[in-house]
């Protein structure tokens, strides 16, 4: 029997990651490491704990606002594949924006994308600890 689960899973977590940078590369494991960086900083700078999310975030608030960046991700890269052009322009916020307008902050194309999803992972989480399948 295992006294310590969470070392199992951690343990379990590590085998994946090394089978996923054999399979795909150093650029997976930079870009898990950007997400839970970014994942980090939302608990660290901004307060929004796990209890947060769980009081205040029922109605899929974080699923739109990860889907809400990772579709001006989109158009950024569209216009990069088409132009060549990484110039960051301002946009309007997303029209179904669940937070407050000055909270819309799209950044780079990489770290938009790196906000959605960190938005979608503490979604995920908020799910996971509410037990819904």
């Amino acid at each position: 029997m295992n006294n310590h689960p969470e070392r199992s899973a951690l343990e379990q977590l590590t085998r994946k990651l090394e089978l996923l940078e054999h399979l795909g590369g150093g650029a997976d494991l930079t870009a898990i490491d950007l997400v839970v960086s970014e994942r980090i900083r939302q608990f660290e700078v901004e307060g929004y704990t796990p209890s947060h999310d769980d009081e205040n975030r029922r109605e899929g608030q974080l699923s739109a606002a990860g889907a809400c960046y990772a579709l001006h991700a989109s158009r950024m890269a569209l216009v990069h594949s088409r132009t060549g052009s990484l110039e960051e322009r301002h946009s309007a916020v997303h029209p179904v924006w669940p937070f407050n307008p000055l909270a819309w902050k799209p950044a780079s194309m990489r770290r938009t994308q790196v906000k959605a999803t960190a938005l979608n992972l503490a979604e995920l989480a908020r799910q996971i600890r509410a037990g819904i399948p």
